[in-house]
């Protein structure tokens, strides 16, 4: 009975227009800010300029719980840009996935979760079911969560009621990113310094994998404006075959050229890819490269 009721003054509530959550939307924090992610205790997020997954300059955000009370919790929240309606209407722009590269930088296990709330006059909040463990000294990794309906628990009381993702959607207004060992709103008290970069909305989950970066290979110019050459320590011109992926994981360019021989890249966009190299042995080596 109290559910009939609560959706009927959902329905009786006046339209108001939502923001959506569009496909591939990416914060990269390569603007130098925090790309309004915030939180609760006295030690504020930071941007680190470079060390990120794509390596040198590669800009991510911190998030760092140390000390006591608040302090301990190691959650970031979005108001802003990650706020309404992630249906979009229809099911082939439903967002079903959000994807994230996570390092974790402290010595203790971080239980990932993140988490959802709506407030029309009624605050519904729900969080994803399953956690995923970052481990510390494993580097950066990349992980997707599903927040699909059978992926999400309903957190809210009394009316136990969850944040919808479908066509009746109230809409996101806060976005968080935490630690738990259980579906929870609030992070478990927990000293730990969690890096975070590249949260992408996605429809399918992207290729995981880890970052593996070449000491023996460079990429110059680096940023390129156009033209970018792999160089060796060693002065040899062996043929290579490579493959220049974007942050949401998409190939943007296949190829053959060799050691010390230019690539052009004219035509693509601004912005940070990675290069990855093989060699007639086999062996891969992956790079970041910057376009301007």
């Amino acid at each position: 009975m109290q559910k009939k009721l609560l959706i009927l003054l959902l329905l009786c509530l006046p339209t108001i227009a939502l923001s959506q959550v569009t496909l591939g939307q990416v914060d990269d924090f390569e603007d130098f800010t925090f790309s309004n992610w915030t939180k609760n205790s006295s030690i504020p997020n930071e941007n680190i300029y470079d060390g990120g997954p794509l390596g040198d300059d590669d800009n991510f955000l911190r998030v760092t719980s140390s000390g006591s009370g608040s302090d301990l919790e190691l959650m970031t929240k979005n108001n802003g840009q990650w706020n309404g309606d992630y249906y979009q209407g229809n099911l082939s722009d439903r967002i079903k996935y959000i994807s994230m590269d996570v390092r974790n930088s402290g010595s203790n296990v971080i239980f990932l979760r993140i988490g959802f709330q709506t407030d029309y006059g009624l605050i519904y909040r729900c969080s994803t079911t399953n956690a995923i463990a970052v481990i510390p000294n494993e580097g950066w990794k990349r992980i997707s969560f599903s927040i699909l309906e059978d992926n999400i628990t309903e957190l809210s009381d009394p009316f136990n009621y969850a944040v919808t993702f479908g066509s009746s959607s109230q809409g996101v207004e806060e976005f968080r990113i935490l630690h738990s060992s259980v579906p929870a709103w609030e992070s478990e008290p927990i000293d730990a310094i969690l890096d975070i970069d590249n949260i992408i909305a996605e429809n399918q989950p992207l290729n995981v994998f880890d970052y593996e970066f070449n000491t023996e290979l460079k990429i110059y110019p680096n940023p390129s404006e156009g033209v970018f050459t792999v160089s060796s320590n060693e002065n040899i011109t062996e043929d290579i075959s490579y493959t220049i992926t974007d942050v949401l994981g998409r190939t943007v360019r296949t190829g053959n050229s060799k050691i010390n021989e230019e690539i052009n890249i004219q035509d693509l966009n601004s912005g940070n890819y990675i290069v990855e190299i093989k060699n007639n042995s086999g062996e891969i080596s992956r790079m970041k490269l910057i376009k301007k």
